[in-house]
């Protein structure tokens, strides 16, 4: 009889673990897909007259915008208890540099440890880059907020439209990067999430009789190469960018991502997962970082480097899959306090209260 009670017992405690844990999601979904960048972005335009009177004045604001974007996805992460191990030597460097960074993609959730690991390196890098976003975003609210502050949306395009997407981008990098004083320029040169490219990946490596990669994928080279053409080191000049306009990128970070025990969830499973688990397993990135090479601008001798380092990147996560490590130094991001993670949800929700009140004024 006892055993029967202390079953039932268990059985009511899983749901109601369930139950909350279900709504924490539905919470931290709605907050950073939607409330958090209606308010930041009415915030951005409530800037405006700021943004005109000088570009140091644009550079604040959009390093704020970036900032509490980030915050946001640190809260997520910080809710389900998850952890992030970072490794890689020489870390500190990153803190103020001007590095072009090329981690691989496995799912969504692959943003949330990438960001919660770039707090980590403080105000001089925090805020300071601009991302190339598949463009699936960008006619949602997140993608309004990200373009606010200088994110870049491409799509796969036909090889004949290829030239002219990658001369828009090109052009991009040109009119933003040192304008604002930007520090990192991201993207997942693999082009999407690994499950959906592993096929077309696979083909692509018999035709071009490459070594057979497991998990990850062989680069796309558009989207680095004009980031180099445009910001890499200037041959005849290394102190200057290639456009003239100031600083060269200074490095080339290969970021790998590892997900515990090679197991990769659907965001919500993964947040749930966790949250049922006390956090579970820790997630893991790494950095290794190389000085920017000016004959990285062709297009040949970038493909050798990036499909060398893409082979040992494989490895790499083999052993991580294996050991549940990349290094045995390897430490846990550190967050923000609770008290300024509480405080800005609070703010958001204050603000986009006064929002809504606002709107509803002018229709009752």
């Amino acid at each position: 009889m006892m055993e029967v009670e202390k079953e039932d017992k268990k059985s009511e405690s899983s749901i109601i673990d369930h139950v909350i844990s279900w709504i924490v999601f539905l919470y931290a979904g709605i907050v950073t897909s939607f409330i958090s960048p209606i308010v930041l972005i009415c915030l951005f335009y409530s800037a405006s007259p700021f943004l005109l009177i000088s570009t140091e004045c644009r550079k604040i604001v959009m390093r704020i915008l970036a900032r509490a974007s980030n915050l946001q996805f640190i809260t997520c992460v910080r809710m389900a208890g998850i952890k992030v191990m970072m490794s890689g030597e020489n870390l500190d460097r990153l803190a103020d540099c001007r590095a072009l960074m090329l981690p691989n993609h496995l799912s969504l959730f692959d943003h949330f440890i990438f960001m919660t690991a770039a707090d980590s390196f403080g105000i001089n890098a925090v805020g300071r880059w601009i991302f190339v976003i598949y463009n699936m975003w960008i006619y949602t609210p997140l993608g309004w907020l990200w373009s606010s502050y200088g994110n870049y949306f491409i799509d796969s395009v036909p090889i004949h439209k290829r030239e002219e997407t990658l001369s828009h981008l090109r052009r991009h990098f040109d009119r933003i990067y040192h304008e604002v004083d930007l520090r990192w320029v991201c993207l997942y040169p693999e082009g999407s999430r690994l499950f959906l490219i592993q096929k077309r990946n696979a083909d692509y490596e018999k035709k071009k009789n490459l070594p057979a990669l497991q998990h990850c994928a062989y680069p796309r080279l558009g989207a680095a190469l004009s980031a180099i053409k445009v910001l890499g080191p200037d041959p005849t000049d290394p102190s200057k960018a290639n456009n003239g306009r100031g600083p060269p990128l200074k490095y080339l970070v290969d970021v790998t991502l590892g997900y515990p025990d090679g197991i990769v969830l659907p965001t919500h499973e993964a947040f749930l997962s966790a949250w049922l688990n006390g956090g579970g397993k820790p997630y893991a990135i790494h950095y290794e970082t190389f000085e920017m090479d000016p004959k990285w601008s062709d297009e040949e001798e970038l493909r050798k480097f990036l499909f060398d380092r893409y082979q040992k990147k494989d490895k790499l996560l083999d052993s991580y899959y294996k050991t549940g490590s990349f290094a045995p130094d390897a430490k846990e991001a550190p967050l923000p306090s609770d008290m300024i993670l509480i405080g800005f949800q609070i703010l958001q929700l204050t603000i986009f209260a006064f929002v809504i009140k606002f709107f509803l004024s002018f229709i009752f």
